[in-house]
């Protein structure tokens, strides 16, 4: 990450307001997601997910039920995202894209949601 991504994701993880990712584009948001994954910060992880109503797929409550075997070593989440933010953005509507990147593994498409502040958020089970 760049120092002003690390900087915001700081201040991010303090408090999980997402003002903190205004302006922000969608890799730089892509790249924190994965970080809280590798940080074993799950609360930020799902803070980082789309809050547009028709895209949330499960609670935080659920997601804190998910058992820690279920989420994947982290080497297996520095392989499945190596790379995301050398990726290209593609975006397909309004409010929808994906960052398309090679992982060293294939192709991969990560994709985002921008919220109704114009926030990009990550999409809930984002990797096609």
């Amino acid at each position: 990450m760049s120092p002003d991504e690390e900087e915001r994701y700081a201040s991010f993880t303090k408090d999980l307001n997402l003002e903190h990712l205004k302006g922000l584009k969608p890799k730089s948001v892509a790249k924190m997601y994965v970080q809280a994954i590798l940080d074993k910060k799950y609360e930020v992880q799902y803070a980082l997910y789309t809050d547009r109503e028709e895209a949330v797929q499960w609670s935080k409550e659920e997601d804190q039920s998910i058992p820690e075997s279920d989420r994947g070593t982290i080497e297996q989440n520095r392989k499945l995202f190596n790379n995301i933010g050398k990726g290209e953005f593609i975006q397909i509507s309004d409010y929808e894209g994906y960052i398309e990147y090679d992982s060293g593994e294939g192709i991969s498409g990560f994709q985002m949601i921008k919220n109704d502040d114009g926030i990009w958020q990550v999409a809930f089970m984002p990797i096609q």
